[in-house]
């Protein structure tokens, strides 16, 4: 008899409930960077926090030098082994080992596991990109068109009501005329096997929060550079604008920077639309925060139902604060402090450390970024003006590439 998957569930934090699945001879690395397994919205676990192992029977964990380090039933651990009902602690969220269960017993997580190699809604699966809370990308090629592609699959305990899937689909298949230069193409949007997905179009770049991971190493970017992808994004929010669609979640991990030609690209920007209203509610389960917490505006985190477009103005502006700086507007340790920063504390000029930067460029970040949604840019539009004239007065081109060095 072949032995059973593991559960890690999170019992405690901003993603409470999340549960996390891992084969017989495979391992998970547990942290909230882009290279774990599970990316967690929690600031005060690292990045590559602690890996888990399920192998020959055992279930095996080992801290990755997480700077406030792995504790199993109240303990600090190197490496340990773990059982079923044993609670794991990293950073501020705990971590339970539930009774194993068989994935067999949920075709659709099978079917999750095992997409690569196979086909899906017209497309053929090719490998992993990414993992998120509520999804997984993979890289795919349409057999139609024979053109590659990026496939979310949302993960089914998301979406598992018959009428949820319908209406996850014609949402998303409203979006299919929705076309902007700075916003990721929208191909196809459809279900199968009881998984619904999306497809869209491959971007080959990075995700900002990449480059300004690399921002330590490489230094920081000049002033005009974070302008032209203020001026990129705020276009893609103007088209969001226009149809009424909030993106709630402007991050550095949702904007891309395609390698060919410096453009940049707002991603999940029909997602957005599909993910509204009641389903929305039921993914936020009640007091997690969806997206980054350190780039959230602060009607944010205190009623959903305050969001606008000033909002995703507020993201973008985060978003160009990090690229200044290096660091996103709110800091602190631990969830609380994290709050109260983006709630209440004022970040400094980011001339304070890019001693370059264009002063009236820096005065438009700080208005994008003001606590108050009434203080910031009342819609794209105006942001998008107050941008042009730097570039009049600055001769910067947003559209030309070929000055750009990255």
């Amino acid at each position: 008899m072949s032995q059973p998957t593991i559960q890690l569930k999170v019992i405690q934090g901003t993603d409470k409930d999340r549960t996390f699945e891992i084969n017989p001879g495979d391992s998970l690395l547990v942290g909230r960077g882009d290279a774990s397994d599970t990316q967690i919205k929690d600031p005060a676990m690292s990045r590559a926090h602690f890996r888990i192992a399920c192998q020959d029977g055992e279930i095996l964990i080992e801290d990755q030098n997480s700077a406030s380090g792995t504790i199993l039933n109240g303990t600090p651990v190197t490496s340990a082994k773990v059982k079923a009902g044993d609670t794991i602690r990293a950073g501020d969220t705990f971590l339970g080992i539930v009774q194993p269960t068989d994935s067999a017993a949920n075709p659709a997580r099978r079917n999750i596991a095992n997409l690569i190699g196979t086909e899906l809604g017209g497309f053929q699966v090719e490998s992993l990109l990414a993992k998120g809370s509520e999804s997984i990308v993979l890289k795919a090629r349409e057999i139609k068109n024979d053109r590659p592609a990026a496939l979310k699959v949302m993960l089914p305990q998301f979406i598992q009501d018959a009428q949820q899937q319908e209406r996850f689909v014609r949402a998303m298949k409203t979006m299919l005329n929705v076309r902007d230069p700075h916003i990721v193409e929208l191909y196809s949007a459809g279900k199968s096997g009881g998984l619904c997905f999306s497809a869209m179009e491959l971007i080959e770049g990075d995700n900002l929060d990449k480059l300004i991971e690399r921002m330590g190493i490489d230094g920081l970017l000049d002033w005009s550079e974070v302008w032209r992808c203020a001026t990129h994004i705020a276009r893609a929010l103007e088209t969001g604008y226009l149809r009424d669609i909030v993106h709630r979640n402007v991050t550095p991990t949702n904007i891309i920077r395609r390698r060919t030609d410096k453009v940049f690209k707002l991603s999940d920007f029909q997602l957005a639309k599909a993910m509204s209203g009641a389903l929305a509610k039921q993914i936020t389960e009640p007091g997690q925060l969806l997206g980054e917490l350190q780039y959230l505006p602060p009607e944010r985190t205190v009623d959903d139902a305050l969001v606008d477009s000033r909002s995703d103005i507020f993201g973008l502006g985060a978003t160009c604060y990090a690229l200044l700086t290096g660091k996103p507007p709110a800091q602190g340790k631990g969830l609380v402090n994290i709050l109260k920063s983006v709630r209440e504390q004022i970040p400094e000029p980011p001339s304070t450390v890019a001693r370059n930067i264009n002063p009236e460029f820096e005065t438009i970040v700080m208005k994008m970024i003001a606590k108050n949604p009434d203080d910031r840019y009342a819609k794209p539009a105006d942001l998008i003006s107050a941008l042009e004239h730097i570039s009049k007065s600055n001769r910067l081109e947003a559209d030309a590439a070929d000055w750009w060095v990255g």
